[in-house]
């Protein structure tokens, strides 16, 4: 079938520019240790964890975008495809003016020191930071809409090539900054939050120069009945990534409050080996998304079924593999650091847990992504999210299991939501969902 032959093509491209990323970021970890020290390294860790938060900001629009423009190139619909892409551009175009404005008047009267708990950095340097960093990831978020467009083109492997683009440039820039003798947490972050911008707007400027010229924003194309549309998918997904993003991003920020902000270093070194197996899948998994939405718009119930069959199978060889790294892991992280950090094997085993579960999920709520039943995932997170933090702080602090407690609250909470999922999807397959379930 042409869809399983472009998820194959596609998997192994991402593979190959993934590939690139992978080594890049892995050589990046001792190379920002020997420009910043483990304190500052740490808090560069803890803002990229908050970072990771406004994410939210994007999806809703980003997915309930590629969602519905998926659908679209069903029907072959162009003028709904122009429509759809240039609604959803100069409506985040907006927000995102919005957004810097706040950010330029605002981050000089938070006090950083205190929301990063360090006095190692001056409040005046944090600001700065995070206002290049924010400024930054906010433009990436328009850029990024471009990215919907290839994905829901099924031209999937485009996020592993930005993403890959992404690291080895980052890596060359902060190469470039050691070798400068530099040691500053400020040009390290104008540094990294270049890097993504040029990659991005580099790759829209190409796309709409080529393949989606005929979709170039205009604003004459934009209407109140889209952005409707858009957001009347794309909201939900705003509330499952902020609900998500808070399960699964806050650990780092709550260890480096908790406890302080080098021991964000341990867990940040176990997080990034372990998370091999998270990166792979989601290459895997990642074809499947719209894949699926078009396979429901065009009713083709056996190709959804059989697909099901092989993401199993591919969770189950992911999975060998977590057992395998949990192995060499003392081996392989000496070697990878040079001894720098040192992990004791109670925080690989909540590392591992922590990937499996990351991976069984998704191999769950991608499926419903891509058929959109977002409702029960909504739910179901709310409530995980919070009861999140309470095992976190319960466990790692009261108990003083440490940061490992902190990762075991984490996992407690996506277990949760894998059993819901896992339930929602049985229910869908066998045609038995009904209300909520359904929804």
């Amino acid at each position: 079938m042409m869809q399983d032959r472009n998820i194959l093509w596609h998997t192994v491209l991402s593979f190959v520019f993934r590939g690139g990323g992978i080594l890049a970021n892995l050589m990046m970890v001792p190379l920002a240790l020997n420009m910043l020290d483990s304190t500052r390294y740490g808090i560069w860790l803890s803002i990229g964890a908050v970072m990771t938060w406004f994410n939210f900001l994007d999806v809703g629009l980003g997915n309930g975008l590629r969602n519905q423009v998926a659908s679209a190139i069903a029907q072959n619909d162009t003028s709904k495809i122009k429509g759809l892409f240039s609604t959803a551009f100069w409506s985040i175009s907006a927000l995102v003016v919005v957004l810097e404005i706040l950010i330029l008047f605002s981050f000089p009267l938070v006090p950083w020191q205190v929301v990063f708990n360090t006095n190692l950095v001056s409040s005046s340097e944090l600001s700065a930071v995070m206002v290049y960093v924010t400024s930054g990831f906010l433009l990436g978020i328009v850029l990024k809409l471009t990215m919907s467009m290839y994905l829901a083109h099924q031209f999937h492997s485009i996020q592993a090539m930005v993403n890959g683009l992404i690291q080895v440039g980052s890596y060359a820039a902060v190469y470039a900054l050691v070798l400068n003798h530099e040691h500053s947490l400020l040009v390290y972050a104008q540094a990294l939050s270049l890097v993504p911008v040029v990659v991005l707007l580099g790759i829209s400027i190409w796309a709409f120069a080529s393949r989606f010229k005929i979709y170039w924003p205009r604003f004459s194309a934009f209407s109140k009945g889209y952005v409707r549309e858009t957001l009347g998918l794309g909201m939900g997904f705003v509330v499952v990534q902020l609900m998500w993003m808070l399960i699964t991003t806050t650990d780092g920020y709550c260890i480096a409050y908790w406890f302080s902000p080098a021991e964000v270093v341990p867990f940040s070194v176990s997080f990034k080996y372990f998370g091999v197996i998270n990166i792979g899948f989601v290459l895997v998994m990642t074809p499947y998304w719209s894949a699926f939405t078009k396979a429901h718009a065009e009713g083709d119930a056996d190709w959804m079924k059989k697909a099901q069959q092989r993401i199993q199978k591919m969770v189950l060889g992911f999975s060998l593999l977590g057992v395998v790294l949990l192995i060499i892991a003392p081996w392989m992280i000496e070697r990878w650091m040079s001894g720098q950090v040192e992990i004791g094997w109670r925080l690989h085993v909540a590392m591992l847990v922590f990937s499996l579960l990351y991976m069984y999920l998704g191999s769950k709520n991608y499926i419903l992504n891509g058929l959109g039943k977002l409702k029960m995932q909504m739910r179901v997170l709310g409530v995980t999210a919070i009861l999140h933090l309470l095992l976190a702080y319960y466990l790692g602090v009261v108990l003083k299991w440490g940061i490992e407690g902190v990762v075991w609250g984490t996992n407690v909470s996506i277990a949760i939501n894998v059993l819901v999922s896992g339930r929602q999807l049985d229910l869908i397959n066998r045609k038995k969902a009904q209300g909520i379930w359904n929804a």
